[in-house]
């Protein structure tokens, strides 16, 4: 099977309730910054785009976003659902990462596991409940 010419992930997609908050959580904890913006007042949508490194986020905002479903909040569930579950970001050392994120107070923060012969994992929760992992390689 011959391989798509000039083909990269660029970005992930996750829809917020309140762009303000959701731009503080990712700028102060995770350390992204706004890339760009757009606003599409027809659809009551805004949209921003965040980057750190190469790594790009685009946060979407209805003025009349919905919740997000309650079998979505718990990851053991939420595994169950056809769709995208989860946004993954890789760190050197997911323990001190770990430890950085319980100063920070983020919501849902999951032990870490070593189940996996590859990476060490953990999740956590931005404020409006999307399920964010980290992992690390093992060495």
């Amino acid at each position: 099977m011959s391989e798509p010419p000039g083909f990269k992930l660029h970005h992930g997609a996750l829809a917020v309730s309140n762009l303000a908050r959701s731009m503080e959580f990712y700028e102060k904890v995770l350390g992204f910054r706004e890339s760009s913006r757009v606003s599409v007042p027809e659809l009551s949508l805004d949209i921003v785009f965040i980057k750190r490194g190469d790594s790009y986020l685009e946060l979407f905002c209805h003025k009349q976003a919905k919740g997000l479903p309650d079998f979505c909040k718990d990851n053991l569930t939420d595994f169950q659902v056809v769709g995208t579950n989860h946004v993954a970001f890789q760190v050197e050392d997911a323990q001190a990462f770990h430890a950085y994120l319980q100063n920070h107070q983020v919501d849902d923060l999951s032990e870490v596991f070593n189940n996996n012969p590859t990476y060490y994992y953990f999740f956590f929760r931005d404020p409006d409940g999307i399920s964010l992992e980290v992992i690390s390689r093992k060495t």
